[in-house]
């Protein structure tokens, strides 16, 4: 193998294929990245066995051939590297790199244990995302997803196609974000639950693209499939049947209130100083006289109230919350204003943002 690329084009595939590198594996050959020669290309691709990345890089091709190379020494080496054009060449399982000024020599090894690698299929029918748009979505829902690896259907986001709408659901089991699009493809209507991880760094890759996303599935590889310009993402669907959450989104409501988004958050902010020395718990009172109290319920480092104005509705209801969910929620969504709703104080409660109709995100109270 032999080629001339420039280094700024080579340090950019480098950075997108890491993504799919793992920080440990049992499996050596898996911190490595795939180098190989395809249709005048340089073709690089990783993968940690649920996820795999595969890049082009535009070069100059003397020799065809391929090899496996530590793919963080490589990245590192490659980012640091003053721009310009870089001359490589594979003798020996050694992956030679010259520069104007540099001369270096990596210890690569054969890729005949490197595993397959999935296709984006050439002939599908696929929906086509917008980058900005995808970035948009799974920025709304992605914080709102599980940790837990013992439950992993709850790690994954949860995308919903049919009768020309997408919605994409994540949930802990304490709270959830709901988010519904218009959008025509041609893929027949699915239901399948991603790794939240995946699509946020699916979103995050591709938010520079000047091209539509292609989603496809395989179903018989189990895979969901993503391609833009030129990289193509493959990523595992989670086994198993996501949650019926659907039934616990409120109908009826006894209390309803109107605020400000940016005061909330500040009042929230605050008495979390005071909250997260305790077990985070914060207690929010909604006044039908238009007044909404926040405040702490731990006194270990002492004690904090605020007070703002709101448009409220109802009842009046005192409900305690994990101050962190209301912090998760208020830094993700951009609002001016959010309508609020509740049906006492151990029932699941809605938070609509007045910028988005058509998203909804519910956090269940804590019980004090």
């Amino acid at each position: 193998m032999k080629f001339s690329c420039l280094q700024e084009n080579l340090s950019k595939g480098l950075q997108t294929v890491m993504h799919a590198v793992p920080v440990k594996s049992s499996l050596p050959i898996l911190s490595n990245v795939l180098i190989e020669i395809e249709k005048g290309r340089i073709k690089l691709s990783a993968t940690n066995l649920e996820t795999a990345i595969t890049t082009y890089v535009g070069a100059s091709i003397e020799e065809e051939g391929s090899i496996t190379v530590p793919a963080k020494l490589l990245k590192d080496f490659i980012t640091n590297l003053s721009p310009g054009t870089i001359n490589s060449q594979v003798k020996d399982d050694i992956f030679i790199i010259n520069s104007k000024t540099t001369k270096s020599k990596f210890n690569g090894s054969s890729p005949k244990d490197f595993p397959e690698l999935p296709e984006f299929p050439k002939k599908t029918k696929n929906l086509k995302i917008e980058p900005d748009l995808l970035n948009e979505i799974v920025g709304v829902v992605a914080f709102a997803s599980g940790m837990d690896t013992s439950r992993p259907i709850f790690t994954g986001i949860y995308m919903d196609y049919s009768k020309d709408k997408l919605t994409i659901t994540s949930t802990d089991g304490f709270r959830l974000s709901e988010k519904t699009v218009k959008m025509k493809g041609e893929i027949e209507d699915f239901k399948v639950v991603i790794p939240a991880k995946t699509l946020v760094e699916v979103a995050r890759i591709f938010s520079s693209s000047q091209e539509p996303i292609e989603f496809t599935l395989n179903q018989n590889e189990n895979l969901a499939l993503f391609k833009s310009e030129d990289t193509v993402i493959a990523t595992r669907i989670l086994d198993g049947d996501y949650p019926d959450y659907k039934k616990i989104i409120p109908g009826e409501h006894i209390v309803k209130a109107n605020f400000v988004a940016s005061e909330f958050t500040e009042a929230v902010r605050l008495t979390d100083i005071f909250a997260k020395e305790g077990n985070s718990t914060i207690k929010i009172r909604f006044d039908p006289e238009g007044k909404i109290k926040i405040t702490s319920l731990s006194e270990e480092t002492g004690q904090h109230e605020s007070n703002l104005s709101a448009e409220i509705e109802g009842e009046l209801v005192e409900i305690a919350f994990n101050s962190k969910y209301l912090l998760d929620f208020l830094t993700n969504i951009k609002s001016e204003k959010i309508d609020f709703s509740s049906n006492g104080n151990i029932s699941p409660c809605t938070f609509n943002p007045d910028s988005q109709k058509d998203f909804v995100h519910i956090i269940m109270p804590m019980q004090i």
